[in-house]
């Protein structure tokens, strides 16, 4: 029953009663219009025996200027009887704005006929499912209603922004021992040139080096060449509450979450072995692995991705790296609290290589301090600080970079990565 008929029922019972305490008839006689009028919504309103709906939903998603739209297009089939009136709705989700449409329609529906729900929302980076479509079917006079539940499944992600990254140079310490695209260090079966040592017997002809071979005749040289192998790499992506800083309509952790994404691509597009963890109010992880499956799994992850809501401090210290093997090149991408470094001295005593790239989060925020000389000064200060945090964990042989989240990111990486002057590539 809708409020229409539950205001026309109020009237009525008025009416009766009114006309029973001052015995008058005349009153009685006033409420039979509105009788009629319910009555007539009585008959016309179908049952819910006689109501046959379906449901499919289609989604089609766009980028334009960066920005995601959802199209949603919803068709119910009326397969029973012609339906006088039926509103159609679908619930409106969490960070839903919508652009285009609206997310709810009356129709009238004939036996056999289609109806279609259609509109367009700009959508943030998450995950946006829906189960059913919600149909009231009603008389006419929209005074009897059935509330029907269509199931229309349907689930879209809006992943994070990727930003194209052009293959760096890595120079890990150790690599895995199977075939990649990373220099080893060691002797095998690549393309680089490594030096010449004494020909071994089934070494191939091809490698043979002559030259030296004809100045020593009784001695045979082969060429040894640089094996190439992969690298095995884990991200750490800091998403505490403290990484969620919003600076008018520009947010720290996305600019992290998009660098994270962007460099999980790249390294698994190289053919490197790519794990991650993400640490908020609760950990989150994807296992090592390969391939486009893992960029995938890790895109899925990072699409749902919340900065945490605990205030408490939680400090990196209490990452679990044995998730990470020890050959593994750790990237943790944090702007850091002063209770985070232990984490780096641990992770040097395992044997892995580190690299830190850290969101300036003092540049980030330097627009909301006040101009006041108070206010500047304690700017210099937290500056200062920052800066003696990350020498002090360059000095242990992590790579450090301070990122200034409106630079570009490769650029920095590719300087990091680069062999000192004299060092050989």
């Amino acid at each position: 029953m809708t409020d229409k008929f539950l205001t026309i029922g109020a009237i009525v019972l008025s009416l009766l009663l009114a006309s029973l305490i001052t015995r008058d008839g005349a009153l009685a006689l006033t409420a039979l219009p509105f009788l009629a009028y319910l009555g007539a919504g009585f008959l016309e309103s179908p049952g819910l025996e006689h109501i046959r709906l379906s449901a499919r939903r289609s989604l089609r998603t766009t980028q334009e200027n960066g920005a995601s739209e959802i199209e949603v297009r919803v068709i119910v089939l009326n397969e029973g009887p012609g339906i006088n009136l039926v509103r159609i709705s679908d619930p409106l989700q969490q960070n839903m704005k919508i652009t285009q449409g609206d997310l709810e329609q009356w129709t009238a529906l004939g036996a056999g006929q289609e109806a279609q729900l259609s509109y367009t929302f700009q959508a943030g980076r998450g995950s946006y499912a829906w189960d059913t479509v919600e149909a009231r079917v009603s008389d006419p006079l929209n005074l009897i209603e059935s509330r029907l539940e269509l199931p229309a499944p349907a689930e879209v992600q809006v992943r994070p922004r990727i930003k194209k990254f052009r293959p760096f140079p890595l120079k890990p310490e150790s690599t895995l021992h199977s075939p990649g695209l990373v220099p080893a260090h060691t002797g095998g079966s690549g393309t680089d040139f490594l030096g010449v040592r004494e020909y071994h017997p089934g070494d191939p002809l091809r490698r043979m080096d002559w030259r030296r071979t004809a100045r020593h005749p009784h001695q045979f040289f082969s060429k040894e060449f640089e094996q190439e192998e992969v690298v095995d790499i884990g991200l750490i992506l800091d998403g505490r509450r403290r990484a969620d800083l919003h600076v008018g309509g520009d947010n720290l952790f996305e600019h992290t979450l998009s660098a994270t994404a962007s460099l999980a691509e790249v390294l698994l597009e190289r053919g490197n072995r790519v794990s991650l963890l993400v640490l908020g109010d609760r950990l989150t992880s994807v296992y090592p692995g390969f391939s486009k499956a893992q960029l995938n799994r890790i895109l899925r992850i990072l699409a749902k991705v919340e900065p945490g809501s605990n205030a408490s401090p939680i400090s990196l210290e209490y990452v679990p790296l044995r998730m990470f093997s020890s050959r593994a090149l750790i990237v943790i991408l944090s702007p850091l609290s002063p209770e985070d470094y232990p984490i780096f001295p641990r992770l040097r005593a395992r044997g892995n290589q580190g690299l830190l790239i850290s969101p300036d989060i003092v540049a980030f925020a330097r627009a909301t301090f006040p101009n006041d000389p108070p206010s500047q000064l304690a700017l210099r200060v937290t500056r200062l600080e920052r800066r003696m945090e990350l020498r002090k964990i360059a000095q242990l042989g992590v790579r450090v970079i301070d990122w200034q989240v409106d630079q570009p990111l490769p650029p920095l990486i590719r300087n990091i990565l680069r062999p000192a002057r004299g060092q050989k590539r």
